[in-house]
């Protein structure tokens, strides 16, 4: 496995964990049970990408990027808090970097 590929994978653990965080922060409204259940599928997405696996490559290209679009709009219209900005940055690192490792595995 390469360390790129260990670096998306154990972002997206501790981006899960911290996801799932919020539901002790902040009172639950729909955009934290939201958040929340990002975290869920993070936490798989990330234990499948530290297995090397491609559908986990191609979840990791997908799911943050919905995820980091969704997050700019709660920092901005709901919810601004530093949760949000640090979850939007490691989908900035973990998207290209899956996509990066779909394109290697083609050739």
């Amino acid at each position: 496995m390469n360390q790129l590929t260990r670096l998306a994978g154990m972002l997206m653990l501790v981006s899960s964990v911290t996801h799932v965080l919020q539901l002790k922060v902040y009172p639950l409204e729909h955009h934290v049970i939201g958040a929340a259940a990002f975290g869920i599928i993070y936490f798989f997405i990330g234990l499948f990408l530290l297995r090397h696996n491609r559908l986990a490559f191609w979840m990791g290209s997908i799911v943050p990027s919905i995820g980091g679009v969704l997050g700019v709009y709660r920092f901005i219209f709901l919810h601004p808090n530093p949760f949000t900005v640090f979850h939007v940055l490691i989908d900035l690192v973990v998207v290209p970097i899956c996509i990066y490792n779909l394109k290697k595995s083609r050739v």
